[in-house]
């Protein structure tokens, strides 16, 4: 488990090594705790379309900003595709403005891109040459459909990143202990079987990492979190272990050097 676990008013969060030694960004990984939501969505959920009331997900949400120093949080609809959106300035409402995307990319100083989750994966991506940052949503769909390669493609398309530049981290989700898929077969191509630990059960992670290589990234540019979200329910919401719940946040945002 590679993370560091911080705390910032009332905020725990975890950060990843590689990311965080680094000048010119932030990131945080948000647990549930530290927020004002209640019931199946307590506390800190981030997510406007689960049932929580949106005064409570506003509240929640200026807390993340101000923790991470930020002047705005920038959120879309996540569909679990390919599609991006290239965030240059901030919406002037929640999710207001931008299209359905699973793919967040900006060159803009300030601005937080936030991704929801509760059990996909976030996976943060940074260029330090270019002064590029993305996060993508990345559930078991987007894995077959390789949103992560897409995500290495587009940012060598709009903003010139080498993928051998390129940092990475891979957030929480549901670990090889918990990431069970009884339709495997019918769902996911045949070469993702390989990622099988024990009958039905796959490993994420490792599987998120190739795709990674396969993409062009150095392997000592990646690292994995190795936090399962489904293990976890003081720390983290999960749609498998709880069905109605809320969604913690992963923010990555550039910052001044």
């Amino acid at each position: 488990m590679a993370v560091i676990q911080t705390e910032t008013s009332g905020l725990y969060s975890y950060q990843v090594p590689l990311l965080a030694r680094e000048t010119g960004v932030v990131h945080g990984i948000c647990s549930r705790q530290g927020g004002v939501s209640t019931g199946p969505y307590g506390s800190l959920n981030l997510s406007f379309s689960v049932g929580d009331r949106p005064e409570q997900v506003r509240e929640n949400r200026r807390r993340v900003q101000a923790a991470l120093g930020l002047t705005r949080l920038v959120s879309v609809k996540q569909v679990h595709g390919l599609a991006d959106v290239v965030v240059e300035a901030a919406p002037a409402a929640d999710e207001a403005g931008l299209p359905e995307a699973d793919i967040l990319i900006t060159a803009a100083i300030g601005i937080g891109l936030l991704v929801k989750q509760a059990d996909c994966q976030a996976v943060l991506l940074y260029d330090p040459r270019r002064r590029v940052a993305a996060n993508v949503h990345c559930g078991w769909r987007g894995q077959v459909a390789n949103a992560l390669g897409q995500a290495v493609a587009r940012l060598e398309q709009v903003a010139g990143c080498r993928p051998e530049s390129l940092l990475a981290a891979v957030g929480p989700g549901l670990g090889p202990c918990c990431a069970e898929f009884q339709k495997f077969r019918e769902e996911w191509p045949e070469a993702f079987w390989n990622y099988q630990v024990r009958p039905t059960y796959f490993d994420l992670w490792r599987l998120s990492r190739d795709q990674l290589l396969a993409a062009g990234l150095r392997p000592e540019h990646i690292e994995v979190a190795g936090l399962c979200t489904r293990c976890r329910p003081e720390e983290f919401f999960s749609y498998r272990r709880d069905g109605v719940t809320g969604r913690q946040g992963t923010v990555i945002a550039l910052t001044g050097r």
